[in-house]
């Protein structure tokens, strides 16, 4: 399968969301039920640091990216 790593963008968050609401369905991925909306999640997760993985046509195939924890 080809596919690239790109910066996730604010317009990916529809299928970003999509796909995280799959994760949470199992019930293994965390504990919420659904995913949240792009204002809550914008502002759990550093700037920095969130790809997309797309393939050909440009759909997101999967995504990471990184939230701020305590260091204590």
């Amino acid at each position: 399968m080809d596919y690239i790593i790109d910066d996730m963008q604010r317009r990916d968050w529809s299928q970003v969301r999509a796909i995280y609401g799959v994760g949470l369905a199992t019930g293994l991925a965390a504990f919420m039920l659904t995913p949240p909306r792009w204002e809550a999640w914008d502002a759990r997760h550093l700037k920095l640091g969130r790809t997309v993985g797309r393939n050909a046509v440009g759909a997101v195939l999967g995504w990471s990216a990184l939230a701020p924890v305590p260091d204590n």
